[in-house]
């Protein structure tokens, strides 16, 4: 399963928080959008937890919101209710630069 991340940076201190996090409460799960063209998920949230599972070995659960209207991200630290479908698109155009994780 390829999954690509909604942005490439990351704060190590805190990837290592949360791989800490995740050793106690066990798998992520991870809202995604199936992407038809690139046949992978494209992630909307989670990087840190995606990084954190790769590395302790560990494979997300999917939550699978490509049918779905609306979906509220944390965008700048702040909830926003984004359309699902743009959203969708707006990652499928940018799939190219995204960082991809295998599990």
């Amino acid at each position: 399963m390829q999954i690509a991340l909604y942005h490439k940076h990351y704060n190590e201190q805190y990837l290592e928080a949360v791989k800490s996090e995740m050793q106690t409460l066990g798998t992520p799960v991870i809202r995604c959008i199936w992407s038809e063209v690139y046949e992978m998920w494209m992630a909307v949230e989670g990087c840190h937890r995606l990084r954190a599972a790769k590395a302790l070995g560990v494979t997300p659960v999917i939550q699978d919101i490509t049918t779905d209207a609306t979906a509220t991200i944390q965008r700048d630290e702040e909830d926003t209710v984004v359309d699902v479908t743009q959203l969708a698109a707006e990652l499928t155009d940018d799939v190219w630069k995204a960082e991809i994780i295998e599990f």
